[in-house]
């Protein structure tokens, strides 16, 4: 799924002005790249942060909390899942949602006509919403 993700964002910011990190997968190799790179992204001005999950967005967010950054008065973060966490965080965060149901529908429909022999769709696009939050100052 986050492969997905990544090559959608890629795809849609190809022609604007983006900074895109590719981050470690464990957490010690990723707390390393934060600390390594976050005065880059400060110098940068950049301003939101798009995260490809919710875990990910929460964890650079309290990564940049630890270094005296308001959130989301100096950067804005939003993350992609819409879990429990992102609504419980202090602040709260602003996530895409789209609904698991429809991802696990989508999903076992493949699989059945995998099994079948039967013909599927190898591309699926399910509808999303943005829920915003905290995390996002308001326009």
């Amino acid at each position: 799924m986050d492969k997905e993700r990544i090559e959608g964002f890629r795809k849609a910011f190809e022609q604007g002005e983006t900074y895109r990190w590719e981050i470690p997968k464990t957490e010690k190799e990723r707390m390393h790249f934060y600390e390594d790179n976050y005065m880059q992204l400060l110098k940068s001005n950049v301003t939101a942060v798009f995260a490809v999950s919710d875990f990910y967005a929460l964890e650079f967010m309290r990564f940049l909390q630890g270094k005296n950054i308001r959130i989301p008065e100096d950067i804005q973060i939003i993350g992609f899942d819409d879990n429990m966490a992102s609504r419980e965080s202090n602040p709260s965060l602003t996530t895409i949602h789209q609904e698991a149901g429809l991802r696990a529908k989508a999903a076992i429909e493949c699989l059945e006509a995998m099994r079948d022999g039967a013909e599927y769709k190898t591309e699926i696009v399910l509808p999303v919403d943005l829920i915003k939050r905290e995390r996002t100052r308001k326009l």
